[in-house]
């Protein structure tokens, strides 16, 4: 068996997922979730290093707001048993219309205290009054083009 990599704990999380690859949308089962990414069933999984978009709806208590979170193909795992194939992917960054949504996944999903003002980026809204939040989990990829 080989070394294990992890650096931080999985949490188990059996959720649909919705996400989208190259346009494409998909929705599948997660079994478990950690500070720095997420495992998806996936039959057919893509190739290592595919860039995905997680559509996610925060919980009730947070007014179920949707979020969009960037993540890469880390690994897949294509063993013979079709329930065990899937994609491990590897958070990148956040986004959403709201700052206290990024707040919140940071603080309780990436375990962090606090936002690091240094890695949020804001953009107007084409409106001129609407603004969307972007936070880069500073995690060493290069991002898609």
């Amino acid at each position: 068996m080989g070394q294990e990599k992890r650096t931080s704990e999985r949490r188990p999380m059996f959720r649909v997922c919705r996400y989208n690859i190259d346009g494409r949308e998909y929705a599948d089962l997660s079994t478990n979730i950690s500070e720095r990414g997420i495992f998806i069933k996936n039959f057919s999984p893509p190739a290592v290093g595919t860039w995905v978009t997680l559509t996610v709806t925060l919980p009730e208590e947070w007014g179920s707001l949707p979020l969009k979170i960037l993540a890469r193909v880390a690994w897949v795992n294509t063993d013979e048993d079709p329930h065990k194939r899937g994609m491990g992917l590897e958070f990148t960054s956040v986004k959403a219309d709201s700052l206290p949504i990024i707040e919140y996944f940071v603080r309780e999903v990436y375990e962090q205290p606090a936002l690091n003002q240094d890695q949020l980026t804001s953009t107007a809204g084409s409106d001129g009054v609407s603004e969307s939040f972007e936070y880069d989990l500073d995690i060493d990829v290069e991002e898609p083009q």
